[in-house]
């Protein structure tokens, strides 16, 4: 064989190369090829155009849009032959048109699409790169669109998803301009892991860490809060173990899938909006308004002088302003499309000197390069800025003060410029005027993807995705504050980088006319690398607001890494169009569990069955119900967040000793065998659509049961540690959902809309040793065996035969006594004179989980206006008011106002402050969480497609029982355990906003 050298493959041999290897690339697409153009209009079942919808040829990516007219014009270089037109619109029947291609170069389609209230002909992603259409699933996934986030007024994507879906319970835990949102899909599935569902932004695992960088939980972002709403497209939910069959057991608590913008073909268009919020204090909570003041903090002594009371809300909150801005520009020409956005968001808060800024940029271009390659590239950017206050939960900060302070005192400076010390906190002026805490983030988000289809009905997408986020928090307290006299500095930072590189295939074969198979199979990695570094000074030199040269200077740094790794195998046959199995296995590792226990195979399978397409349903109650849908899924997942990445290890800590290093020996014990939590899910469906699909229905029943939860067992003094965590503990929730659309009216100029949900959930924790321990709240929250996550269990009310209560001598209320049975169950005791005997007795006096959630939107359209309403309601859920407690004690609560009056027996409060079933409240709410109307002017200018005026309003009002600020807060920020906890944490604001959005 003559061997090729470089001196016979000469720069001519080179160049026929590349033309042999492009004529075989693109020449085969392009031999006979003709540019034809589709052509229609696109209206609903009554005659309204439909503006969006996308057509496309099937099989290929090519395809347009309808403009605001329901028109399209789809112009493609096509072979000559037999092709399908697929028309798919949110809401809509999709609609096939077969079409014959030959000498006619221009062909015209007028399609009617009906209404499809269940969406069941709606294509969802089950996987990264995996269509199916929702008719095919037996488990649930939901969408929303990206318009409903825009139009939420919420700057937080998670806060848009509030009451739009049912099954998801959306918190914001604190009224800050950029504050943490906890969300829930269905219930918490661990003790001490995360319960946040995994998302993923355009197939890349993005973080939504919530770092603590201030040293205080109540101002804890999301790094959610860093994406911009209005570059998101539409976002899918996911919810059930199911789900964790092809995305992995990261999301075994779900998924929430979110897909931005992307470019179509046509001239480029241009999108610009920009609004104006006025953000509000929603409601003033009681204060003590008695211009008197006891002469004695001796509770027998009733003296009492005149005293001025000063309401220090005025001091601290304010009316403020934001301003959001957004420009895009999309398009795409022959086979290549793009998008690219920019954003500037700034909010001020309504607590004085706090407020948020974000600047983020994205671009996404999509090439293909012949009819079975593609690819994409996004990369996103952003940075934000942040100006906060300490405040709330197990920290100082402006609220607590005002809760730890007789509001006697003014708190203003005084002639010498000093300010007056109000309590064991800085003064709350102090804090505003002279404190500096900030936070500053930068995130970057790419990634790529390549599609491809080499053979037919074969699809494969690979996808590496990347994000890298990074938050700085910078605290600084200042010389010769009132109880802070020598200064304090300090700076954190925590980087996380995140990597996850996907692998998937799926391959659809005809069988027979009547068994359609859909088989896809996948790999993917993961790994996240996070870095956190603190330096803190305390007595600083006068003037320098950074640790350099303080008298005392702390460090920390802490690095981890881990990884997660796993493959699945699923198989789909659908029946007639009508049934379809689907069973899948997967295989799940990680690196933080034992070598022996990283590998766990985990089963799903699911049915689904569209019963009204069997003849005998169409002839009998097919007048009735349009569709029926019956559903089943069950899947296994195991929950990989509940340990860290060395926690099954003895960890040892360094120590300096005399100037030499040394280790201390841990309390805790490693444990190699650790395994992860595994939780197994039933679920059962129906979904019905009835009256001509003016009514949409969707239930849903399901049961969680969660065993090998990882927690601390108790060790024996002579093994030298105090603990291990073991897989001992298990854990059960059972729910109900309920979803329901209806039309009541709709025509051409006219439409209204309404969507209710319902969601309930009922959780109990078993197999805890030593019955419970306390998980926040200050140990007040606890995981109890038989009793929901993060129950109130603390002293109650000695209360008498009637109920009333039992009160002492000087008519004060009294904590309850006795002793405990053999099952740990509270058995009151009294003595002689009929007053509480024994020791101080506990019980469980609360519950922060809701009996249920639901909602109710409406939404009006009439012509170019429209109108949208959404009410949400917590209902059955307890709330632990630390605000209340102080309020009881400290003299500027209404409690103390009350005993000055003589409307209460003097030293009540103080008695009511060491009973905490005194401050448990009912933390109910029926919130008007979004009101919006807007008005579209079509073509008024040469140039101008459209100019859209809103007017959104959020949290408007709440009807509530609760004497504090808003129900809806939690001192313990994202925790997943301990929720319900209120204590000086900044209320959610009314929202008044203003915007205009123009296309070009």
């Amino acid at each position: 064989m003559k061997q090729i050298t470089k001196k016979h493959l000469g720069a001519k041999s080179l160049k026929q190369v590349f033309v042999l290897l492009v004529i075989i690339t693109f020449g085969f697409s392009m031999h006979g090829q003709t540019t034809y153009a589709f052509k229609g209009k696109v209206t609903d079942n009554s005659g309204v155009p439909v503006a969006g919808a996308t057509v496309q040829i099937k099989n290929t990516n090519q395809g347009v849009v309808t403009d605001f007219d329901g028109n399209y014009d789809l112009k493609a270089n096509i072979e000559s032959g037999n092709y399908t037109l697929v028309f798919r619109s949110l809401g809509l029947t999709t609609q096939e048109v077969e079409v014959a291609l030959g000498a006619e170069k221009e062909v015209v389609n007028n399609v009617v699409m009906t209404t499809d209230i269940l969406g069941l002909d709606q294509v969802v992603i089950t996987g990264v790169g995996a269509l199916t259409q929702k008719k095919q699933l037996g488990n649930t996934i939901s969408s929303v669109t990206g318009l409903e986030i825009a139009q939420s007024g919420s700057v937080d994507i998670t806060g848009g998803l509030s009451g739009k879906l049912a099954g998801i319970q959306v918190t914001q835990n604190s009224g800050d301009p950029a504050a943490g949102i906890s969300v829930r899909l269905r219930s918490a599935s661990t003790v001490n892991g995360s319960s946040d569902p995994l998302y993923i932004i355009d197939g890349v695992i993005v973080n939504n860490n919530s770092v603590d960088v201030l040293g205080t939980t109540s101002v804890v972002q999301n790094r959610l809060s860093d994406i911009s709403p209005q570059d998101i497209d539409r976002i899918e939910v996911i919810k059930g173990a199911a789900a964790a069959a092809i995305y992995g057991s990261r999301a075994s608590n779900g998924v929430v899938q979110i897909f931005t913008k992307k470019g179509k073909l046509g001239k480029p268009v241009v999108t610009m909006s920009s609004s104006l919020n006025f953000n509000f204090l929603r409601k003033k909570r009681a204060f003590n308004e008695e211009p008197f003041d006891w002469v004695s903090t001796d509770i027998a002594v009733l003296d009492k002088v005149p005293a001025t009371r000063y309401d220090y809300q005025d001091m601290v909150f304010e009316n403020s302003l934001g301003t959001d801005n957004y420009v895009s520009v999309s398009g795409g020409k022959e086979d290549t499309n793009y998008f690219a956005s920019f954003s500037y968001l700034k909010n001020n808060g309504i607590l004085k000197s706090t407020n948020f800024e974000r600047q983020g940029g994205r671009v996404r271009i999509n090439q293909e390069f012949n009819d079975w390659i593609s690819a994409s590239l996004g990369t996103y950017f952003s940075t934000s800025t942040s100006q906060d206050q300490p405040n709330g939960g197990y920290v100082a900060g402006v609220l607590p003060t005002i809760l730890f302070t007789n509001n006697t005192i003014d708190p203003r400076q005084d002639a010498d410029g000093n300010y007056p010390t109000m309590t064991f906190y800085p003064n709350i002026l102090e804090y505003i005027n002279n404190f500096d805490f900030n936070q500053k983030n930068n995130r970057t988000i790419s990634d790529l993807q390549i599609n491809l289809k080499p053979l037919d009905g074969l699809k494969v997408n690979y996808t590496l995705g990347y994000d890298n986020s990074e938050s700085t928090g910078n605290t600084y307290v200042p010389i010769g504050t009132t109880t802070v006299e020598l200064g304090t500095a300090s700076t954190t930072t925590i980087s996380t980088k995140q990597f996850n590189s996907d692998l998937n295939a799926s391959f659809n074969k005809d069988i027979s006319d009547a068994v359609k198979s859909t088989t896809t199979a996948g790999f993917s990695w993961q790994s996240d690398k996070s870095q956190f570094r603190s330096i803190s000074g305390t007595g600083l030199a006068l003037g320098v607001k950074t640790t350099n040269g303080a008298a005392s200077i702390a460090t920390n740094e802490v690095r981890s890494e881990r990884s997660f790794w796993g493959g699945f195998l699923q198989q789909t046959f659908g029946i007639s169009g009508k049934l379809f199995l689907t069973g899948a296995i997967r295989l799940d590792g990680s690196s933080v569990f034992g070598a022996d226990e990283r590998n766990q195979f985990y089963p799903k399978a699911s049915m689904s069955y569209l019963i009204s397409n069997e003849n005998f349903w169409e002839n009998s109650l097919g007048n009735v119900f349009n569709s029926f849908k019956l559903r089943g899924a069950w899947g296994q997942a195991g929950n990989l967040t509940a340990i860290g990445p060395f926690d099954r290890l003895s960890n040892y800590a360094a120590i300096s000793i005399d100037g030499t290093s040394g280790l201390i020996a841990p309390t805790r014990l490693g444990n190699a065998d650790l395994k992860p939590e595994r939780q197994a899910e039933l679920e059962f469906g129906i979904d019905m659509g009835l009256f001509d699909n003016r009514i949409g229905v969707e239930l849903t029943y399901y049961k969680q049961d969660i065993e090998d939860l990882l927690l601390a067992r108790t060790l024996s003094p002579s093994t030298g540690f105090g603990s291990r965590v073991e897989n001992i503990g298990t854990m059960t929730n059972k729910g109900f959902e309920a979803l329901i659309t209806a039309t009541p009216i709709q025509s051409n100029n006219f439409s209204w809309t309404v969507t209710g949900t319902y969601s309930s959930n009922k959780n109990e924790v078993n197999n805890i040793e030593g019955e419970q321990f306390g998980i926040g709240n200050f140990g007040f929250s606890v995981a109890k065996n038989g009793q929901p996550l993060g129950v109130f269990y603390q002293g109650f009310y000695a209360r008498n035969p009637d109920g009333s209560l039992l009160l002492t001598p000087n008519g004060l209320p009294q904590r309850e006594k006795g002793s405990f049975d053999a099952n740990g169950n509270a058995v009151p005791e009294r003595d002689a004179s009929g007053q509480p005997s024994g020791v101080n007795l506990s019980k469980v006096i609360g519950d922060p989980n809701p009996d249920f959630i639901a909602s109710l939107i409406n939404e009006l359209k009439y012509k170019n206006f429209s109108f949208r309403m959404q009410l949400d309601a917590v209902q059955g859920v307890d709330i632990l008011s630390w605000d209340t407690r102080m309020f009881y004690r400290f003299g500027g609560g209404p409690a103390t106002g009350s005993e000055l009056r003589g409307e209460s027996v003097r030293g009540t409060g103080a008695a009511k402050f060491g009973i905490a079933e005194s401050y448990i409240e009912d933390g109910s709410y029926v919130k008007l969480r979004e009101v919006s109307a807007s008005y579209m002017l079509k073509n008024p200018l040469e140039g101008v497609s459209s100019v859209k005026f809103t007017l959104t309003g959020r949290n408007l009002f709440s009807i509530d029982n609760f004497s504090g600020y808003d129900p809806e807060v939690n001192m313990d920020g994202q925790s997943n355990g301990a929720r319900g906890g209120v204590m000086g944490l900044v209320p959610i604001p009314l929202v008044v906003k203003f915007g205009l959005v123009a296309v070009f």
